[in-house]
């Protein structure tokens, strides 16, 4: 059977973004504050996740609430509620991959092997396939914005950049971690 899972999770992280919240293992740590020593997880045995300004949690009403280990450090979300907590509803676990297509602004750190997406969320990729996905998604979103402008060119399902991602995400997991 085709498995189109990672495929609909990277689609739902690009309408979904940057409602996005990170393990740790995902974060520049830094950049929110977190000293480097960890505390490890707080609550329940599950991973302490952040949205890039603080801590939050799953909403226990959402299907993600009982995990205490996440395939992939990264999850985006539909609504953020705060009552004694700052919690997520409705999220999605998300690949790096969809990270790095959909993301924000992307900086690439050559000589450490990174990436930083919206200056908090860190990814580790050696700076030639980092620059791929860059160049990867400029090459997306310009297939984009001409089907949009010239819909009548025919239909994205048809492109062939569009087909790799596709199947680049299909094969994710299939990758050496």
């Amino acid at each position: 059977m085709f498995d189109l899972q990672d495929t609909l999770q990277a689609i739902i992280c690009a309408g979904l973004y940057p409602n996005v919240a990170a393990t740790e293992d995902g974060i520049v740590r830094t950049a929110l504050g977190i000293p480097n020593q960890s505390a490890g997880p707080t609550t329940k045995g599950r991973p302490s996740l952040y949205d890039g300004k603080r801590e939050v949690h799953i909403h226990p009403s959402s299907i993600n609430s009982n995990l205490k280990v996440l395939q992939y450090p990264f999850i985006v979300y539909l609504e953020k509620v705060e009552t004694n907590k700052v919690f997520l509803r409705d999220t999605t676990i998300i690949s790096p991959y969809s990270i790095l297509l959909f993301g924000g602004s992307m900086s690439i750190q050559h000589q450490s092997g990174l990436v930083t997406i919206d200056r908090w969320i860190q990814l580790a990729a050696p700076a030639q396939i980092a620059v791929l996905f860059k160049e990867l998604r400029l090459t997306l979103h310009s297939i984009l914005k001409d089907l949009i402008r010239k819909p009548q060119m025919g239909t994205v399902a048809d492109n062939e950049v569009v087909r790799s991602i596709i199947h680049l995400l299909l094969e994710e997991d299939k990758s050496p971690k």
